[in-house]
């Protein structure tokens, strides 16, 4: 005979199993990416594409469209088109067009964290015109979701794009001493491509770092794994390419009173793939060390220059000096201390193998 309190167990499990909606993968849309496209001053136009698999194992991507002013309106009103209700369990990427990402994109990102069936490891982009002129693309063997999330995860992991996903942007826009980025994609004639990274004020677009400055941005605000510089050699008609990169990088923050002066050290290994002069020497490697380290310092400088005019920080000044000092006043560093804020930036360059070029 089973006890009562193993009978009223097994009582209980029956009932929360007969909670649970199911929800059979034949009978539903499942969507891989989303975009929004700011239409006139206050309503939004989202896409939603659902990959549909074919008995010739090819893929179409069939999108649903609809306006509104709330993000679960707009997915609400896309049900309307769609045969089967459209889920976002499987959704990978979501597309926010600039002039949305000008006016702010918080309270959508805010309704994606709210949804228990979306994982955080969500990457999030800004589209240079509509998103849905991208996402009408038919991309990739397996969907235009798939494409553009592997185009985004290949150039984090092995290229400039610094790493970024929603859990990232939320923390950094959170975060006070912080400002997120995001990376900007535009339609081509026949595909995608990365364009460069949008630096956000709080959640708004503020300016762009465009491609040929991402790998001293990344050194900056990330670190490298996997990096690939070219150089032209000074006073030669000579070129470099550096690649297997490594990078990391250190903050010393030194309090002089209630005035902060921070040094970011950054250190950079990586193994020349290339060289279109001569055989590479002892000296010649000292050389390119000291023209990588010149090239960081300077395009840092520049970079550190611009965010402290227009009152962005990407880099995370505010968070490191607040981080090490009590009772800091996060107003008057906003107001007073980071537009003046002395940041020295030291490289540390070596070259640890000259590869096929030797």
């Amino acid at each position: 005979m089973l006890r009562p309190d193993i009978i009223w167990l097994f009582s209980i499990c029956l009932i929360l199993t007969g909670c649970l909606e199911k929800e059979i993968v034949d009978d539903i849309n499942i969507e891989s990416v989303e975009g929004f496209d700011l239409i006139g001053e206050n309503e939004v136009m989202g896409t939603f594409v659902v990959p549909v698999y074919k008995a010739d194992q090819t893929i179409v991507n069939e999108t649903f469209t609809s306006i509104s002013k709330l993000n679960k309106d707009i997915l609400r009103n896309a049900q309307k088109e769609s045969s089967a209700p459209i889920v976002n369990g499987s959704l990978e990427l979501v597309l926010f067009n600039k002039a949305m990402a000008e006016k702010g994109v918080i309270h959508l990102v805010d309704g994606l964290q709210r949804d228990a069936s979306i994982g955080t490891g969500l990457y999030l982009a800004i589209v240079e015109g509509e998103t849905r002129e991208i996402l009408k693309q038919n991309l990739g063997t397996r969907g235009i979701g798939d494409h553009l999330f592997n185009l985004l995860k290949h150039n984090i992991d092995r290229r400039d794009v610094p790493k970024t996903n929603m859990h990232i942007f939320l923390s950094d826009f959170y975060q006070k001493g912080k400002d997120p980025n995001l990376p900007i994609l535009m339609k081509t004639e026949d595909s995608a491509e990365i364009v460069g990274v949008a630096v956000m004020k709080e959640d708004k677009y503020e300016m762009t770092i465009p491609n040929e400055r991402l790998f001293y941005f990344k050194t900056l605000v990330d670190k490298h794994s996997e990096g690939t510089l070219s150089l032209k050699v000074d006073g030669e008609d000579e070129y470099i390419s550096v690649k297997s990169i490594k990078s990391k990088r250190k903050f010393k923050v030194k309090w002089n009173g209630d005035t902060p002066s921070i040094k970011v050290i950054i250190k950079v290994d990586g193994v020349v793939r290339e060289y279109t002069g001569n055989k590479v020497t002892p000296k010649k490697i000292e050389e390119f060390q000291k023209l990588i380290e010149e090239k960081i310092i300077s395009e840092s400088d520049s970079m550190i220059k611009e965010f402290k005019e227009r009152g962005v920080d990407p880099i995370g000044f505010g968070y490191e000096a607040k981080s090490r000092k009590r009772g800091f006043d996060f107003k008057k560093w906003k107001n007073e201390t980071y537009p003046t804020l002395k940041v020295e930036v030291e490289a540390e360059v070596r070259i640890i193998s000259t590869g096929i070029t030797e």
